[in-house]
């Protein structure tokens, strides 16, 4: 292996470690000097969860977020805080590894100026017995069997907000035990 490829991957892995995983902001495009004050991409100013048991990531950045249906049937909330001049769409969504990738979609919405939910929003969800979830006003239940391989287990809870043309999109994420 050149010896500056190997410099850099153990410079890449100490920069990875120093990260914090209780909340991170990715951007998929995020521009060549960020945004401006004329720039019309929803920015994710805020994401927050309340557990099963009531522990707020607002004010609480330590204790273990956990999601438990047998407990206050399994409700959670999640809420946000987006800064967007245009109508944009919100996705809650569940994986087993801290990414978009391979994620399961519990919630959509799309919002904005007039809609249900503007620059803020908080929804109410439910993680059911049988491995489902579901938020908000919608009925759909969300499988997320596939993502679970023996309970207690973490999982990441996600949200992604995107510009009604899906160009650009940022995502927080939480990490949340399964129970």
């Amino acid at each position: 292996m050149n010896p500056i490829r190997a410099l850099a991957v153990i410079l890449v892995s100490f920069v990875l470690l120093g990260c914090n995983e209780r909340r991170t902001v990715y951007v998929s495009d995020p521009g060549p000097s960020g945004p401006t004050a004329y720039d019309l991409r929803p920015i994710l100013l805020d994401f927050h969860l309340i557990d099963s048991y009531g522990v707020n990531t607002e004010f609480d950045h330590r204790s273990a977020l956990v999601l438990d249906p047998y407990y206050d049937a399994g409700l959670f909330e999640i809420d946000w805080r987006v800064d967007s001049p245009r109508s944009y769409r919100v996705d809650f969504r569940i994986n087993d590894v801290p990414t978009m990738s391979g994620s399961r979609r519990v919630y959509t919405e799309v919002c904005g100026a007039g809609r249900q939910c503007d620059q803020d929003a908080i929804r109410l969800c439910q993680y059911y017995s049988d491995l489902t979830m579901a938020c908000g006003w919608d009925d759909t239940v969300t499988d997320i069997s596939h993502l679970i391989y023996e309970l207690p287990q973490k999982v990441y809870a996600i949200l992604r907000v995107c510009d009604m043309a899906g160009t650009y999109c940022q995502y927080e994420y939480y990490p949340v035990w399964l129970e």
